[in-house]
C-alpha cells in the first residue's frame, strides 16, 4: 500500500515538474511575443492568413460561416490543413494579433514537451525524461520555432507523437494492442495532415514495420493493414481535391527553390554534410557537447562490457528494440532530408526529437557515472540546459532587438487608411510593388483581414505585362521611395508608370526605418470607375475553342487579374451573366465556355465536364471540348471516362493532343500495353503544342 502510494506521489511530482518546465518556457515565449516580436514577414504571415481562413470557414471568427466541404479544402491548396485548423481555433479564443495568435505555438510546445516526457519515461524512467524535457524546452532551435510563426513546431509535435506511439505498438513485448494501433493511426494521420515533409519520417518507419511484420503473427499484419487504410482515408479527401496544386507546389518548393537559391547538388560533398554544422547552434554548444561526450562515454562503456559480438537479434530484444527504433528513424530521416535538394536549417525539424533523446542519453550517462563516483545523488546536471540557454545567442536576442513599441510599422497605418475608405462589406485588393519584410503581399493580407477585415495584398511588377492591367483595373497601390536594394527593372517600370499615369493620387507617405519611405496610392476619384474585368473574361473564355493558343492567352491574363482582384469578384458577375443566358438559351455557346472555365479555375473538374459535354455536342467539328473533357476527367481521377472520351474524339478528329491524352488515360486506368504508344504520342503532342505557342514566346522575348 505504501509502495503504491509512493509510486503515485513520485509520478505526480514528475508530471508537475514537466508542467512547471513548460510554464517557464511559455513565460519566456510570452515575454518575447509581447515585447520583442516583429511584424510577421513572408512565410509567417502566410501561415497566419491560412489560420484565419480556416477559422472563418469554420465560423470560429464568425465571419464567413460554414462553407461546403470542397470550398473548405480550397483553403489549403498546397499544404495540408490540420495545423491551420488547430491554429485557427486557438486564434478564435486568443485573438488574431500576432502576439495573441502565438498562443497556438505555446500550446503546440506543451504538446511536444509532454510527448517527449512520455517517451523518456518509456525509455529510461523519470530522470532521463526530465533531461529530455529540459533539453527540449531550452534548446535555441526550439525557442526559435516557438517565436517564429512557421509550421515546423506543429510538425515536430506530430512526429514525436507518431514515432513514440508507433514504436510502442510495434514493440513485440509490450505492443500489438488495438488501442495502441488506433493512437498510432491518429498520430500518423495528424503528421500527414500538417506538412508533406512528415513523409521523410513516415515512409522509412512504415517500411521498417513492414519488414518486421514478416516475422510477426497475422494479427500484427492485419493491424498494419488497418493502419495504412486509416491513413489513406484520412489524407485522401484533401489530396484528391488538391493533388495538382500540391504536386506542382511541392516541385517548386523542392526543386525550383533549390535552383534559385543556389543550393548544392544532392551528391555534392557540401550537400551531404549540410546540416551537421547547424547542430551545435540548434541545441547550444554546452548542451550539444555535453550530450555528445556522454554518448561516446556510453558507447565505450557498452563495448567494454559486451562479452560477445553484437548479433542482429539482440537489436530487437526486450531491452534494445526501443533504441533500435530511435537509431533507425534518426538515420533514415536524416538521410532523406539530406537528399532533398532545397536546404534550410529548419528543414531538419523531423529529426530534432530523436536527437533530443540521444543527447538526453548522454546526460543520463554522465549523471549515472557522477552518482556512482561521488556516492550520492547529484542533481546539478539538470541546470546545464537552462544555463546553456542563458548564455546562448537566443537569449541575447532579448538584448539586441529593439522593442516594437519603439519601432514604427507603417503597415498598420496603411491598412487603417484603406479600411476607413471602405464601405462596410466592400472587398479591396492592395497591389504591393515592393516586397520587403516590413511590407509584402502576405502581411498586407494578414493585417487587412484582422478584426474581420476584407483587404487583401497582392504583389505585381515582375513583368512588363503587369503595367497595363494595373493601370486599368487596380484601386489601391503601395510603392516605395529611396534605396530599396536590388530592385528588378520591371518593378521600377511599373512604379514609374503608376506615378506618371495621372490615374492615381498619392494618399500619404510613411517613413521607413532604414531610410526612404513607403507611399499609398489610390485611383483618382475624378476619373471614371476603373474598368471591370468580367466582360473581358467572357471574351477570353470563348477563346478556349482555339485550343492551346487560346488557353495560353487566357491564363496569361487571368494570372495577372487574380493578383489585381484577390477576391475574384469578377467571377461572380461572369457566372451570373452566363447562368442568366443559359436559363433562356441552353445552347448559348459563349456562356457554356464561360461556365466551363469558371469551374476549371475553381478546381471543380467534374462540374466543368458537364458544360464541356454540351459544347462537345454543339461543336462537333471542334476537337478541343473533347480534349478538355479528357483532361478534367483525369484531374478528377476518372481515367476510364477520360480514355473513352479521348479515344472516341481521336477517331473523329485525328488530333495529336487527343492521341496523347488517349494513351495517358489508358495507361492510368491500367492498360500498360499502351505504354510504348504513350512514349511516342506524348512527345509528339508536346512538340506540336510548343510549335503553336512558339510565336507567342518569340513575341514575349522581343
Amino acid at each position: 500500500m505504501h509502495l503504491n502510494k509512493g509510486i503515485k506521489q513520485s509520478k505526480s511530482i514528475f508530471w508537475f515538474s514537466v508542467l512547471f518546465i513548460w510554464i517557464i518556457a511559455t513565460l519566456v515565449d510570452r515575454i518575447w511575443w509581447n515585447f520583442y516580436s516583429d511584424i510577421p514577414s513572408w512565410d509567417q504571415a502566410d501561415y497566419l492568413n491560412s489560420a484565419i481562413d480556416h477559422a472563418r470557414a469554420l465560423s470560429f471568427l464568425g465571419k464567413d460561416g460554414l462553407i461546403g466541404f470542397n470550398s473548405f479544402l480550397d483553403l489549403s491548396p498546397k499544404i495540408p490543413p490540420l495545423a491551420s485548423i488547430v491554429n485557427g481555433a486557438i486564434i478564435a479564443f486568443s485573438g488574431d494579433a500576432p502576439y495573441k495568435a502565438a498562443w497556438s505555438l505555446s500550446l503546440w510546445n506543451g504538446f511536444f514537451i509532454f510527448n517527449i516526457a512520455s517517451w523518456g519515461l518509456y525509455l529510461r524512467g523519470e530522470k532521463f525524461a526530465i533531461f529530455s524535457v529540459l533539453i527540449s524546452a531550452f534548446s535555441p532551435f526550439i525557442f526559435y520555432l516557438r517565436t517564429d510563426y512557421v509550421l515546423e513546431l506543429p510538425l515536430i509535435c506530430s512526429i514525436t507523437f507518431y514515432l513514440f506511439h508507433l514504436g510502442r505498438w510495434s514493440d513485440k513485448y509490450i505492443g500489438g494492442k488495438w488501442i495502441q494501433l488506433i493512437i498510432s493511426a491518429i498520430a500518423c494521420s495528424s503528421s500527414l495532415l500538417i506538412k508533406q515533409s512528415s513523409l521523410l519520417v513516415i515512409i522509412p518507419s512504415i517500411l521498417f514495420i513492414f519488414v518486421l511484420s514478416l516475422n510477426r503473427d497475422r494479427k500484427f499484419r492485419f493491424q498494419l493493414l488497418i493502419l495504412l487504410i486509416i491513413n489513406l482515408f484520412a489524407i485522401l479527401p484533401w489530396f484528391y481535391h488538391n493533388w495538382i496544386m500540391t504536386l506542382s507546389g511541392t516541385y517548386r518548393a523542392v526543386f525550383e527553390s533549390a535552383a534559385l537559391e543556389g543550393d548544392p547538388s544532392i551528391f555534392n560533398f557540401k550537400s551531404i554534410f549540410w546540416y551537421f554544422p547547424y547542430l551545435e547552434n540548434q541545441f547550444g554548444s554546452i548542451i550539444f557537447l555535453f550530450g555528445l561526450s556522454g554518448l561516446l562515454f556510453n558507447y565505450i562503456t557498452y563495448i567494454r562490457s559486451s562479452k560477445s559480438s553484437i548479433k542482429i537479434e539482440k537489436l530487437f530484444n526486450k531491452f534494445n528494440y526501443k533504441w533500435t527504433w530511435i537509431y533507425f528513424n534518426l538515420l533514415t530521416s536524416w538521410v532523406f532530408t539530406t537528399f532533398i535538394p532545397n536546404k534550410d536549417e529548419r528543414y531538419i525539424a523531423c529529426a530534432i526529437p530523436l536527437i533530443v533523446l540521444l543527447l538526453s542519453l548522454g546526460f543520463y550517462k554522465w549523471s549515472d557515472w557522477i552518482d556512482s563516483y561521488l556516492k550520492f545523488k547529484f542533481q546539478g546536471l539538470l541546470l546545464i540546459a537552462p544555463l546553456s540557454f542563458l548564455f546562448s545567442d537566443s537569449f541575447n536576442r532579448f538584448n539586441t532587438l529593439i522593442k516594437p513599441q519603439s519601432k514604427y510599422y507603417p503597415i498598420k497605418e496603411i491598412i487603417s487608411i484603406v479600411k476607413s475608405d471602405q464601405t462596410r462589406e466592400k472587398k479591396e485588393t492592395v497591389i504591393v510593388v515592393p516586397s520587403t519584410p516590413e511590407i509584402n503581399q502576405h502581411n498586407v493580407s494578414y493585417f487587412g483581414r484582422m478584426d474581420g477585415g476584407n483587404v487583401l495584398g497582392r504583389q505585381l511588377g515582375q513583368s512588363l505585362l503587369h503595367i497595363e492591367p494595373v493601370l486599368e483595373y487596380s484601386s489601391w497601390i503601395i510603392l516605395a521611395e529611396g534605396d530599396q536594394g536590388s530592385v528588378p527593372r520591371n518593378s521600377l517600370a511599373l512604379d514609374n508608370s503608376i506615378r506618371n499615369s495621372g490615374r492615381f493620387i498619392k494618399v500619404r507617405e510613411f517613413p521607413r526605418e532604414e531610410g526612404g519611405s513607403y507611399s499609398l496610392w489610390k485611383r483618382s476619384s475624378g476619373l471614371l470607375e476603373s474598368k471591370t474585368f468580367h466582360n473581358r473574361f467572357i471574351e477570353l473564355a470563348s477563346g478556349m475553342e482555339n485550343g492551346p493558343l487560346g488557353i495560353k492567352l487566357i491564363f496569361d491574363e487571368i494570372a495577372i487579374q487574380h493578383m489585381i482582384d484577390g477576391h475574384f469578384e469578377y467571377q461572380n458577375i461572369a457566372r451570373e451573366k452566363a447562368l442568366s443566358k443559359i436559363s433562356t438559351d441552353s445552347k448559348n455557346i459563349e456562356s457554356l465556355w464561360t461556365l466551363s472555365l469558371l469551374k476549371i479555375l475553381s478546381n471543380r473538374p467534374s462540374e466543368a465536364d458537364i458544360y464541356l459535354k454540351d459544347l462537345e455536342l454543339l461543336l462537333p467539328d471542334n476537337p478541343w471540348p473533347s480534349a478538355y473533357r479528357s483532361i478534367v476527367n483525369l484531374a478528377s481521377w476518372n481515367p476510364w471516362k477520360a480514355s473513352i472520351i479521348a479515344d472516341n474524339a481521336n477517331i473523329r478528329h485525328q488530333n495529336y493532343l487527343l492521341k496523347g491524352l488517349s494513351d495517358i488515360s489508358a495507361v492510368s486506368r491500367g492498360a500498360l500495353w499502351r505504354v510504348p504508344s504513350t512514349l511516342k504520342s506524348v512527345p509528339i503532342a508536346i512538340a506540336d503544342v510548343d510549335k503553336i505557342l512558339n510565336p507567342i514566346k518569340e513575341k514575349d522575348l522581343k
